[in-house]
């Protein structure tokens, strides 16, 4: 017997709440305050299980930025407590009986779990070797945090309704969060808004009357934030991104995004009129003009420390000491490098990356076989992605290339079942359709 979600939802928030309450009163400060949240999406979580990626991702970094100062260890702290969370939530759901039986099962699943099994053992190993537990740990999670956003993902986004509602919670949520900071000087990013253009560029091409007027709207003006962004990486992956649509996609994709360039002209001739925004602007030629400073030296070392072990690399945690980077004298170099290729070399080796790169492949493979399918766009941004990895590796990791293989490998299973759905049989007798013509 099935146990109705009511009545459960009812004491467990009311419980989140006596939650909330509790640690508001015992923890002081920020903590105090990321905790309550933390608690309170967990109730939220619990009733709308596809919510959690939509707030950890946005909400994470919004959250996160507010609450950790600058500290690029508490805006970490807030994203694995909210995923913590949305896997409480699930939890309870799965016990209370009212969570769907079982998970999508993709082309990546063992890939990613063999990743995870990998990096507990790399994490193993380098304590073994006496690297410092905190470097561990750090580095474990630049590599766990792809497979974990893998299966956050394949356990919540089940059903073509709730990939939908998440869909939409994300581009409500990251349009807000663009308009507010959109004029604000000296921002850079762009990964929130760049994750949604794609598969806005998609609707864009497929749907007509306000919808599309709407998804023309938000891709355009995503797409300003993008390039405003000032942000080497993030351009690399947009421009890889659409010149893979654009190649490879069909009819409906190029229109999509033929519509989105223009609407994007247009909305940056609307935009250009607010000081903010033109001020943000000058900083673009800076993002061309940068110099990589002490990230060419910080690679060599990475790749120096590959050469001397190039099969399984240093141990997770491995770091180079008193090493002189120009700006910053004498530094210990490692475990986190400015390229992400160059970390994972470095801690874990030929193996490591064949490891990490193999589930990511697998699901681009698979998005690239259709031209106008919704996998395609998804698919496209993870070979952006992996392009941009090269040059960046973001303090709180590269948790897409975790998301978008998942979303490209279900969606992918949710097209090829509505394809291979029998037709419906005809009405005996001639009856009438429900257009009024006779069967």
């Amino acid at each position: 017997m099935r146990v109705p979600i009511v009545a459960p939802g009812v004491v467990l928030a009311g419980a989140a709440l006596g939650g909330v309450v509790t640690v508001v009163t015992l923890l002081p400060g920020p903590v105090g305050l990321a905790a309550a949240i933390s608690v309170l999406c967990a109730g939220a979580f619990l009733l709308w299980p596809w919510a959690v990626l939509p707030v950890g991702i946005v909400g994470g970094a919004v959250v996160g930025a507010l609450l950790s100062g600058g500290d690029v260890r508490g805006y970490i702290a807030v994203k694995v407590l909210l995923l913590a969370a949305g896997g409480t939530a699930l939890a309870v759901r799965h016990w209370l009986g009212v969570e769907q039986r079982g998970t999508r099962r993709t082309a990546a699943d063992v890939g990613m779990l063999v990743l995870v099994g990998s990096t507990v053992v790399a994490a193993a190993y380098g304590l073994a070797v006496g690297n410092q537990p905190a470097e561990v740990l750090v580095a474990a999670y630049q590599v766990a945090t792809i497979p974990v956003y893998f299966f956050v993902a394949t356990h919540t986004l089940t059903t073509p309704r709730r990939i939908l509602a998440a869909g939409i919670l994300y581009v409500v949520l990251a349009g807000v969060f663009t308009v507010i900071s959109v004029a604000t000087p000296g921002r850079h990013g762009g990964l929130i808004t760049l994750m949604a253009i794609p598969a806005l560029i998609w609707i864009a091409g497929r749907v007509r009357g306000w919808r599309r007027a709407g998804a023309l709207l938000l891709g355009g003006f995503f797409a300003v934030d993008v390039l405003l962004a000032s942000y080497r990486g993030i351009w690399l992956a947009a421009a890889l991104t659409g010149l893979i649509m654009l190649i490879r996609g069909g009819r409906t994709v190029r229109t999509g995004l033929a519509a989105t360039a223009a609407v994007a002209v247009a909305v940056a001739a609307v935009l250009a009129l607010q000081p903010g925004v033109r001020e943000r602007a000058t900083e673009i030629t800076k993002g061309f003009e940068q110099s990589a400073g002490y990230r060419g030296v910080e690679s060599e070392v990475g790749l120096g420390v590959f050469a001397d072990q190039p099969l399984v690399g240093a141990g997770l945690g491995q770091t180079t000491p008193d090493i002189y980077l120009s700006g910053f004298t004498f530094t210990d170099v490692g475990p986190v490098y400015h390229a992400f290729y160059v970390t994972v070399l470095a801690n874990l080796g030929l193996v490591g990356l064949l490891l990490v790169l193999w589930p990511i492949l697998r699901g681009i493979r698979v998005g690239l076989r259709g031209r106008d399918g919704i996998a395609l766009p998804f698919a496209a941004l993870s070979c952006g992605f992996l392009a941009a990895a090269f040059f960046a590796a973001p303090t709180d990791g590269h948790w897409e290339l975790g998301l978008l293989p998942a979303l490209t490998l279900l969606t992918a299973q949710h097209e090829g079942a509505r394809l291979r759905r029998p037709a419906r049989p005809p009405l005996p007798g001639g009856a009438l359709t429900r257009t009024g013509v006779a069967a």
